[in-house]
């Protein structure tokens, strides 16, 4: 069996990096396989239905039983907000045309919402212009075209809900949820659309640090500066220094370095690219320093790393 690499997946499939990432670490790729913290995909593997969109099978399942349950109290109304109100998750509640007219306490727990009646009746999901912003756009309007929609690994924009729908101190978090809108008929007529929130991943920490660390990941291939990351989150270099080695148990310049080092593992599986031409891909230079970082943290060379995993590669073909 013949295997690419994340990156010759993602420009197969015209996805990012990261997305061929999350479907490796989420079993969604048939065949995928992991040495250490490297993928190798199948040539043969074929996309996910649907992209980023489609769900784990087991949770596919679950998410189908639910909408059958809400499917079968659409014509009882009473009964169905009951459900609604009682339900573990997050619920949302829409009319067709898009307005909010229920949102259960589980809801407003974790979207930090104090009052329900300030969106039921008065917020149009639709309409949202935060719907980009959530990356939904071009989903929700097919929920309200009686489409059933599955969604993975969201990230809620929490500052912006408490900002509109709380009085509440902005907090320090990143949500992502794994989202099912599907709808729900009266006499063959579209009634509502629910939409059902399942936490995926939750991060809660100081906000300069939750800042420091998205900007050493977006600027990771550029020479690390701790005045520019500093700058970034608006403290001294000494203060973040201090306070990110603290809270996260490295230095920036440590944590820049793994990533680093996570880039490079990538890239070593592509063979097509010589030991030199990986590490000028990720901005470092072979015959400089960071070969020599990366023996210390690895064990072992660049080339003794991508002989080991491929020689991992050919014992499974």
């Amino acid at each position: 069996m013949e295997y690419m690499t994340v990156k010759e997946t993602a420009e197969k499939w015209d996805v990012s990096i990261r997305r061929v990432q999350y479907l490796c670490a989420h079993d969604m790729i048939s065949g995928a396989v992991r040495f250490g913290r490297v993928w190798s995909i199948p040539k043969e593997a074929e996309k996910p239905k649907d992209g980023r969109y489609k769900a784990q099978e087991e949770s596919q399942e679950n998410i189908e039983h639910i909408e059958r349950v809400f499917q079968s109290l659409g014509t009882n109304k009473e009964v169905f907000e009951k459900i609604v109100e009682l339900f573990p998750f997050p619920v949302q509640v829409c009319t067709k045309h898009g307005t909010v007219v229920m949102c259960n306490e589980a809801f407003l727990k974790v979207f930090k919402i104090q009052d329900g009646n300030i969106m039921n009746g008065r917020f149009n999901l639709l309409h949202d212009p935060d719907n980009e912003k959530w990356g939904l756009k071009e989903y929700i309007p097919r929920a309200f075209h009686g489409e059933t929609i599955h969604i993975n690994d969201i990230k809620v924009p929490t500052q912006d809900l408490i900002y509109k729908f709380s009085d509440r101190e902005l907090c320090n978090e990143n949500i992502f949820q794994n989202i099912t809108m599907f709808p729900i008929y009266n006499n063959n007529q579209l009634e509502y659309v629910v939409s059902v929130f399942i936490t995926s991943r939750h991060y809660h920490d100081r906000e300069e640090i939750m800042k420091g660390k998205e900007y050493i990941e977006s600027h990771w291939l550029d020479e690390f500066d701790i005045d520019r990351v500093a700058y970034a989150v608006n403290l001294s270099k000494y203060h973040f220094t201090r306070l990110f080695k603290k809270h996260t148990g490295v230095t920036p310049y440590g944590y820049y370095q793994d990533i680093k080092i996570s880039k490079l593992k990538e890239k070593l599986c592509d063979v097509n690219l010589s030991i030199s031409q990986v590490f000028a891909d990720c901005g470092v230079d072979y015959n400089g320093n960071f070969a020599k970082v990366f023996k210390e943290k690895e064990g072992m060379t660049p080339s003794q790393y991508r002989t080991l995993i491929w020689k991992k590669v050919n014992i499974i073909n």
